[in-house]
Formats: C-alpha cells, structure tokens, sequence
C-alpha cells in the first residue's frame, strides 16, 4: 500500500489525519489537493491547470493525498486505499467552527502562501459547506461502495483513525 486517498467534507480533519500517517511512514510525502487548487486569497486556478497539477503528482510511486471529494474522480483509478473521515455532524460543526482561530491570521500548513484564516470569512465557507453536507456525503458514499479493488476505511470516530495508522504502519514495504 503506498498511494492512499484521504477524502470528505471541509472541516474533517483530513491534514490533520494526512499528518499522523506521516508520522507511521515518514518517507511517504503528502499532497494538500488545496495547495494544487488555491492560488493566493482564496482564488481557485482554472480547472485545466488543476487537473494537469494532480495528475503530475499522482504520477509518482509513492504519495498520500488529502483533500475534498472532488478529487476523487481523478485520483481514484491510481490509488491502493481510500479513507472517507466522516465523524458526526456536531463534530465536523465544531472544527470548522474553531480551525479560523487555530490559524487566525496566518496560513494554514497545507495551503499556499497568501490563503489567510480569518474567521468571518471561513464562517461564511463553514456555512455553505455544512448545508451542502448531504451532497458530500452521498457522492463519497457512491464512489466508496464502488470500489471493490481498494483498501477501504470509513472513519467515524477516534478509534477507526487508529485502526487505519496501525494498518497503514504495517504495510511499510508492501
């Protein structure tokens, strides 16, 4: 297992989650598919050179990408595993709500440079990104039951996150 996705909704926890895998197998490097959309202040790159961005990276031996669900539809065909990081809606409330403040003023880690937290302005992506909640969720679903060659792992809580870090430790080398 060396190329593995890591996908669902804004407020997930997907750096986050991308961070601990590192921490198993150091020599994998991670791919933000923000950092390959956003240029700076927000502005998304046209689709053309997006697209060309991630099939440059996925065309490597080795990578673990985190990002939203729209990166499926390219990445998925060149990937060994999945993880869709779907916890409880008061859950992923709460991160959205509290992330501006973890950044506040700064650019987060995974982004390009120029892409500041400010929290009206993520409250107001918070926002639209909860009430499109059911869109995201039923897309991953569909992608996710589909596949039937991949590693799969649904995370609903802290306890399936270990689960996958322990597995994804012991498959150094596989």
């Amino acid at each position: 297992m060396k190329k593995l996705i890591i996908t669902g909704a804004n407020g997930v926890g997907k750096s986050h989650f991308a961070d601990k895998l590192v921490l198993a197998r150091p020599e994998i490097p991670v791919i933000s598919f923000d950092a390959i959309k956003l240029q700076k202040h927000w502005q998304q790159r046209p689709r053309d050179e997006i697209d060309a961005a991630l099939v440059e990276a996925l065309d490597t031996e080795e990578w673990i990408l985190e990002g939203g669900p729209s990166l499926l539809a390219k990445a998925i065909e060149t990937a060994d595993a999945l993880v869709w990081l779907d916890p409880p809606e008061h859950v992923r409330a709460w991160q959205l709500a509290t992330r501006p403040w973890k950044h506040f003023g700064r650019t987060r880690p995974e982004l390009p440079p120029g892409n500041i937290d400010w929290p009206w302005q993520q409250y107001k992506f918070a926002l639209r990104s909860l009430k499109n909640r059911s869109r995201f969720r039923a897309y991953i679903s569909d992608v996710f039951n589909s596949e039937d060659r991949l590693q799969k792992w649904r995370c609903r809580n802290e306890s399936d996150r270990i689960a996958v870090v322990t597995q994804w430790a012991s498959a150094q080398g596989r």
